[in-house]
This record gives C-alpha cells, sequence and structure tokens, in this order.
C-alpha cells in the first residue's frame, strides 16, 4: 500500500518541486552574484558582507520560522478540503508579520554593537556594521514575500514566486555591480552598494506578491473559494495552534542558523583570508542545500494535505517519495562539485591563493553538504503533521549543542583549523538525522497503533 502511494506522492512533490527548487535556487544565485561581484571588487569587502550575513541570516530567518505555521496549516487545510480557511490563515499571517517586522528590525540596526559582543575586530565590526544595517531595512519586505509565498505554496500556486525570482535576479545582476562600483555616475559602495541592491529587489518582491494576491481577491470566484476576506478581530487567538507550529520552526532556524554564525564567528577570529575561504564554502553548501530544503518543503505540504486526510500511508509514502528525489538531487551535484571546482569556486574569487585552500578542503566540504542535506526531509514530514515540540529538542540538542561544540574543538582544541569547523558542521547534521529518524520511527509505529491524532 505504502509503496503504490508513493507514486502518487512522487508526481505531487515533483510538482511541487520544480517551482520551489527554481525559487529558493534563483534566491540563493542571488546572494552568490552578490559575493561574486563583492568578491571580485575586493577580498577584504567579501570578509565584511560575509559577517554581516552571519548575523542577518538570524534576524530574518527567525520571523520566517514563525511564519512556518501559515504554510503547515494552510497545506493541512488545503488537504482536508476547507479551501476558505487558507486564506483566514494567510490574513492571520499578513497581521503577525507586521509586529515580527518591528521587533526584528529594530533589534538588527545598531549592527555595529552586534558584531562588537560577538568579539570581531574594529575594522569588521565598521565595515560589517554598515552593510547589516542595510540588510536589516529588507526584514519587512521579505516577511511580506514569505507570508505571500507560504500561502500561494499551500494552495499549489508555488511557481508564482519563481516567477517573480527569474526577474529579482535580473534586477540584482543589473544594479548591482553599479553600486559596488560607483558606474553611471554613482559612488562606489563596496559590499554596501551590494546590501543596497538585494534591499532594492526584495522590495520589489513583497510588491509582485501582494500585487498578485490583489488580483486574486478581485475575482469574487476566487476571493469566495480561498475565503481571503475572511479575517477577524479574534485573529490572534485564531492563529494560535499556526503560531505554535512557527514557535518549533523558529527555533529550530535559531539553533541551525545560530549555530552557522557562530561557526562564522569562529572563522572571523581566524582572520580576513580565512573568513572569505569560509563565505565561499559556505555560498556553495548553501545552494545544495537550499535545493534539498525546496525538496523538504514540498514533502512538507504533501505529508501536511496527508495529514489533513488522516491518511497514515500517505504520510510514510510522502517521506520516502521525499528521499527519493531528494538522494538523487544531491548526487547530481556533489558530482558536479567534485569535477568542476576550479570552475565553480573560481566565480567568487581571482585570488590564487583563496582557490588553492578551497581545492584542499573539497572532500570535506562534500561530505558536510552530504550528511546536513540528509535530515531536511524527516524533518520537513514531521512539520508537516504537526510535530513540533520533540523534533525542535533534537534541533537544539545537534545544532547548539553538538555542531558549536564539534566545530570549536576540532577547530581549536585539535588545531584543524576551517577543515575543523567544515567537519563540525557535518557532525550536527548527523546528529539531527539520527535523532529525528528516531522520533519519525516512533510516530509512525504510533499512528498505526492507536490512529492519527
Amino acid at each position: 500500500m505504502i509503496l503504490r502511494r508513493m507514486k502518487d506522492n512522487l508526481r505531487e512533490i515533483f510538482k511541487l518541486t520544480g517551482p520551489i527548487t527554481a525559487a529558493f535556487v534563483l534566491m540563493g544565485v542571488m546572494g552568490i552574484v552578490d559575493t561574486m561581484i563583492v568578491g571580485n571588487y575586493n577580498t577584504d569587502q567579501l570578509a565584511y558582507i560575509g559577517l554581516a550575513n552571519s548575523v542577518f541570516v538570524i534576524l530574518f530567518t527567525i520571523p520566517i520560522g514563525l511564519l512556518q505555521g501559515v504554510l503547515v496549516k494552510a497545506s493541512q487545510k488545503f488537504g482536508a478540503r476547507k479551501f476558505q480557511s487558507t486564506g483566514k490563515i494567510y490574513n492571520e499571517g499578513r497581521r503577525y508579520l507586521i509586529v515580527l517586522s518591528v521587533i526584528f528590525t529594530l533589534i538588527g540596526i545598531n549592527g555595529e554593537m552586534i558584531l562588537k559582543l560577538l568579539g570581531q575586530d574594529p575594522e569588521m565590526v565598521k565595515h560589517g556594521g554598515r552593510v547589516l544595517r542595510v540588510f536589516v531595512l529588507s526584514i519587512p519586505f521579505i516577511l511580506i514575500y514569505v507570508n505571500a509565498n507560504f500561502f500561494l505554496q499551500s494552495i499549489k500556486r508555488p511557481q508564482v514566486a519563481m516567477y517573480g525570482i527569474i526577474v529579482a535576479n535580473i534586477l540584482n545582476a543589473m544594479i548591482n555591480p553599479v553600486l559596488v562600483y560607483g558606474k553611471l555616475g554613482l559612488p562606489e559602495m563596496g559590499a554596501v552598494g551590494s546590501a543596497t541592491s538585494t534591499l532594492i529587489v526584495r522590495i520589489f518582491l513583497a510588491l509582485y506578491m501582494l500585487y498578485y494576491i490583489y488580483r486574486m481577491k478581485k475575482n469574487p470566484r476566487v476571493n469566495k473559494f480561498f475565503g481571503l476576506s475572511r479575517s477577524y478581530d479574534t485573529w490572534w487567538n485564531d492563529s494560535k495552534t499556526t503560531r505554535k507550529i512557527g514557535y518549533g520552526a523558529a527555533i529550530t532556524t535559531v539553533a541551525t542558523n545560530g549555530s552557522f554564525s557562530m561557526v562564522s564567528t569562529f572563522a572571523g577570529w581566524m582572520g580576513q583570508h580565512t573568513m572569505a575561504i569560509f563565505v565561499i564554502l559556505i555560498n556553495v553548501s548553501t545552494l545544495v542545500f537550499m535545493v534539498c530544503f525546496s525538496i523538504s518543503q514540498a514533502t512538507s505540504i504533501v505529508a501536511a494535505n496527508n495529514y489533513g486526510k488522516r491518511d497514515r500511508d500517505g504520510i510514510v509514502s510522502s517521506a520516502l517519495a521525499g528521499y527519493v528525489v531528494s538522494l538523487s538531487v544531491i548526487i547530481v551535484l556533489i558530482t558536479l562539485i567534485y569535477n568542476f571546482p576550479n570552475q565553480i569556486f573560481g566565480i567568487f574569487t581571482n585570488d590564487p591563493s583563496v582557490i588553492a585552500a578551497i581545492n584542499g578542503l573539497i572532500f570535506y566540504l562534500l561530505l558536510d553538504v552530504f550528511i546536513d542535506a540528509l535530515p531536511l526531509n524527516i524533518y520537513g514530514t514531521l512539520m508537516g503533521r504537526g510535530d513540533v515540540k520533540i523534533p525542535t529538542i533534537n534541533q537544539i540538542i545537534s545544532f547548539l549543542g553538538m555542531r558549536i561544540s564539534a566545530c570549536y574543538l576540532l577547530a581549536f582544541h585539535f588545531n584543524l583549523g576551517l577543515k575543523g569547523l567544515i567537519l563540525g558542521l557535518a557532525c550536527g547534521g548527523f546528529s539531527s538525522l539520527v535523532l529525528n529518524t528516531g522520533r519519525f520511527i516512533y510516530m509512525t509505529r504510533r499512528d498505526y497503533k492507536y490512529g492519527l491524532k
């Protein structure tokens, strides 16, 4: 029965994975273009933007995690054929994101103070802080885009975001070098110029998504079907379950990205040259991670649909189908990186010493990429069924506990340097895989013994 259902779930995951992956990858490509332009402009400026990103990634991904409940709950309602509830959940997220935007923008606006607390040297604090301040201004626009995208993904319209990001990448590729190098009579801004280009593009994406949903609301039949005008003053109490899922996703985001930021701080302690190498390695591994995360997002949506139908076999088969797709993609991407390292890493820098150092670390990077991608589908399936508490604890143990301590010990205590940081990252991913696989097996056995709860 489960194997037969896998065919249907594979079809659903493939239909969602294409546009979701394209959107995620193109978002990653935007960051890679920024890194490539700044890296070829100046290695020190690359270190500044990398350091600012290591903090900013926490400041915007925490509220994205808090909004994750919109995707899960709306997908569950869609699977249960309660279509009007999906629009209501979107409107609750729209109000929630205003609160989140204010909080996280205020936290991040004083970038220099944050970097000082992380023990960075004065030069890194001064320049990295300026970049971080510009990044922080984009938080409200990121959340508008994400909330709308979560709603559209839940109702099986993931292609909308993909089209917007295609245009956004074109705009970024045009604006970024102008601001970084100071073309067309504009001042030469370096890393700050790259951050400003990113801000402009994120404003465009937010306005694009709002316009698309506005067009849906103007169509009476579509508006009524999805409940886009459903919004109540009791939205805070109504969204309690949605926010609960978001709390777990946000804590997981803190654990995952917080560990990356802490490890980036370790790299910063090793100097600007090492930090620049680490930024390039992380950009490539993040691109692979984003592809695999988008597959896990599609898996989560399909699992949530099956959970809404109270379909036990569907939940298990969605996890298995997700792994079939994910492992196939990981193998292809790792093979490409292994066979063409100079071509891939060479787009980020023209510094021969940086390229040589990266080539010496390629095996360890690929090991980390493979191990970090493996837990994603299991975690996505658990989130899709609304299982929050235990998976969240597992992620805290794996990333804030295992990953950070392993990176520190291997890099500094065992004197492995940057190699130790990469191996430490892999330790966190392996811990997450073991713990959440155990949780998935337990929940599956409970479903068959007592039924879905």
